[in-house]
């Protein structure tokens, strides 16, 4: 399966449209996530079915702010199971029958927002049993060495999300690039 998050940070534009096609055309992913799309109704609409994937759902942005777009093609059996304002939590059947689920979060950049996310976001209240992959843009990081000024490292930023990937035992991947 090969799946790709992407804040897009606005899935409107000319730019990000046409990266869309070429990441599709590229990478042929099974399961997109995009986030931060700024974009509500009709014409967040349009601009799904116009990307070709078999099927999606979306949260939708707060006024000009968040959203969370999700595409599957028909390779994979999704069932959403929750849509919340912060994130989809999706279970995944494969063809080779592996089973998982996934959660695609775009964390609010409100402290107290995304402290709720912590609370919502939690495995045993969302009944999850098995793998689970949770990926997205958190807005939050576990350390000064994963922002671009180290000196403005805030530890609001941080304790929440470390605890909360803790409590889960959930183990960070990393990151690559910015």
């Amino acid at each position: 399966m090969i799946f790709i998050t992407w804040n897009c940070q606005g899935a409107a534009s000319r730019e990000v449209l046409r990266a869309l096609k070429e990441i599709k055309k590229t990478y042929k992913p099974d399961l997109l996530g995009l986030l931060e799309t700024k974009v509500s109704g009709s014409k967040a609409d349009e601009i799904c079915n116009r990307l070709g994937f078999d099927e999606w759902l979306r949260v939708e942005a707060l006024g000009f702010s968040g959203g969370i777009w999700v595409f599957w093609n028909s390779t994979l059996d999704i069932k959403p199971l929750l849509t919340h304002p912060q994130f989809v939590l999706l279970h995944v059947q494969g063809l080779d029958c592996t089973t998982c689920f996934i959660s695609i979060v775009y964390g609010s950049p409100t402290h107290a927002l995304r402290k709720n996310l912590w609370n919502s976001l939690d495995m045993h209240d969302l009944q999850i049993r098995g793998p689970w992959l949770v990926a997205g843009d958190f807005n939050a990081v576990i350390s000064p060495e994963e922002v671009s000024e180290p000196r403005n490292f805030s530890h609001s930023r941080s304790t929440g999300f470390r605890d909360w990937i803790f409590n889960q035992n959930l183990i960070d991947l990393g990151f690559q690039g910015s």
